[in-house]
This record gives C-alpha cells, structure tokens and sequence, in this order.
C-alpha cells in the first residue's frame, strides 16, 4: 500500500506544480522536494517526465469523471448531467482563478514545448467534449449535439482564462450562469419541436 501512496503522492504534487509553475519549469527534482522524497524514489516510480505526465493526464481524467458522476443516478437525464458539469465547473472557480485550468493550461503549454507531449493533455479535453457530445445527442441531432458541445467547452475554457488573468473567480461563476440561460433556451427549443 505504502508504494501506492507514494505514487499518489508524487501525482498530485507534480499536478499541482505542473499547474503552478509549468510543465517545463517544473523537475522531478522539484517534484521529489515537494512531495518530501529523494528524487531517486520518484525516479523509481516514474522513469521520465513525460511517464509522470501520462499518469497525471490520466488520474486527472478519472478526477474529472468523479466528480461529473458524483451525486448522479445511473439514469440521471441529460439536462442533469449538464447541469453536473456546470456545478463542477463553477466550483472549481477559485482553483481557475488562482492557477488556470490545469487541463487547459497544460495543453497550451505542451502545444508550444513538445508538440509530441500535447496529446496526453488534450485528451481530457477530447474526452470531456466526448461525454458534453453524448449528453447533448441524447437530445439533438448529431450535428448539433457536437456544435453546442464544443460551444460550452470553449465558453468554460476561455472564462478559465480570463478568471486567472484577472484573479478573479466570479468571471467563472458569471459565464457558468450565462451559460445555464443558454442551456435552458436549448431545452425548451427542443420540447417546443
């Protein structure tokens, strides 16, 4: 179990100091320091950075998918699940405000580094488009689904964005509302036709 731990461990600092700092401003020396280790015991559980950064993308995923499930029935309806998103969203405000989107960030970041690390980042924001994709289908035709999926990520990111540049965590839960207003025009839209 201690094994396990320690690999958490080394997850969640690196994760936070990727975020904080950056990806290429951050070392495993870094890493080992702030989780309290020998940098030889990082090195023991992950042989490279970029081995260390395929294990955040991924545990991050899960995170995500967590909390967007949390609280949710298995036939939770879709509405529910957008709304799950929001939720998770704004409150993740603070967090945005104070570091950025850690999922976004990353991506940006790794575009302009190391084009050949960028896929381990977007492919949370692939797989989230994904799911806002299947939640939207199970209301609208596919075309559609995949255009208002694409619309509130964008939304959410760029709020992200600009909370951190300003420090300012209300920009979020502003959008977020906006973004309701427009999700409840969808809806009726919809059980009009």
């Amino acid at each position: 179990m201690k094994g396990e731990d320690n690999r958490q461990r080394i997850i969640e600092t690196a994760l936070r100091l990727f975020s904080e700092n950056g990806y290429a401003e951050t070392s495993i020396a870094d890493i080992a320091a702030q989780a309290g280790m020998l940098k030889g015991n990082v090195s023991y559980y992950f042989k490279t950075k970029a081995e260390l950064l395929q294990w955040i993308t991924q545990a991050r995923e899960e995170q995500l998918f967590r909390r967007l499930h949390d609280g949710l029935s298995p036939d939770a309806t879709a509405h529910e699940c957008l709304e799950q998103f929001l939720r998770v969203t704004e409150a993740s405000a603070e967090e945005f405000a104070r570091v950025g989107c850690p999922v976004g960030t990353l991506c940006s970041e790794l575009g302009k580094e190391d084009p050949a690390l960028q896929p381990y980042a977007s492919r949370i924001l692939k797989a989230l488009q994904s799911w806002l994709e299947h939640q939207f289908g199970r209301l609208l035709p596919a075309e559609a689904a995949s255009e208002h999926a694409e619309h509130l990520l964008a939304l959410l990111q760029g709020a992200a964005i600009m909370a951190h540049a300003y420090h300012d965590p209300d920009l979020v839960v502003r959008r977020v509302h906006t973004a309701r207003i427009w999700l409840r025009s969808i809806l009726i839209h919809e059980e009009i036709r």
